[in-house]
């Protein structure tokens, strides 16, 4: 069976390509996992609801899916952290509604969509996200193609959608605000994905999206 991880990336201004949360089928305890931690920072942090620092869910016929900040294999981590690099520091499409592949024997292959949204307090007033499917089965993965990329437009456009969302209410908030205390809200500090979006269970819904994701693509 191709072993597959699905991610969301974000190129931080702070620490450069980042992974933010990646979900793959597993059956491998999470204390025994890889537990390398890298510099983080509010604006590549995975924020889970009550501190949690991963989720698991099993269906029901017994597959068990993990999310968790870094691919649970060190090996699959040091591949993937390849890829990610890779992708949003070098790999360019002409088209950014489409896909790009890329990949090798070595450190796997990937499909994956870079996307922005909106943030005043960041350089350019916007914020650079990938989402990235990995896989060590090459043609397994272009056999999916028209499925992943269908999955990468809807959550690329839910994300930007809540993130428009909060940013007109805020607008609107500020109308009647004296400009002292509007400096003083806008400040440039960095913002987490929960801060942008204002929804603490938005990396939830990514691991929702995430498994149903994986269970089309591994059926």
């Amino acid at each position: 069976m191709p072993n597959y991880v699905f991610s969301l990336a974000h190129f931080c201004e702070i620490h450069g390509s980042s992974i933010v949360i990646c979900t793959q089928q597993s059956n491998l305890n999470l204390n025994n996992s890889n537990a390398l931690k890298l510099l983080s920072c509010a604006l590549c942090e995975l924020v889970l609801p009550n501190d949690a620092v991963n989720l698991v869910s099993l269906t029901n016929n017994g597959e068990k899916y993990v999310s968790t900040r870094y691919p649970l294999s060190q090996n699959v981590y040091t591949a993937y952290v390849k890829l990610v690099m890779k992708l949003l520091s070098v790999e360019t499409s002409a088209d950014s509604l489409k896909p790009v592949f890329f990949g090798d024997v070595a450190n796997g292959f990937c499909m994956s969509r870079v996307f922005r949204v909106q943030d005043v307090n960041s350089r350019g007033g916007e914020r650079k996200y990938a989402l990235v499917m990995g896989c060590d089965e090459e043609l397994h993965l272009l056999r999916n193609w028209d499925i992943v990329s269908t999955y990468m437009a809807e959550i690329i456009l839910a994300i930007q959608r809540q993130v428009e969302k909060h940013l007109a209410e805020e607008a609107e908030q500020l109308k009647n605000v004296d400009n002292e205390r509007y400096l003083r809200r806008s400040k440039i500090r960095p913002k987490s994905l929960v801060e942008l979006t204002n929804d603490t269970q938005i990396f939830v819904r990514f691991h929702l999206w995430a498994i149903e994701l994986l269970r089309d693509v591994l059926s």
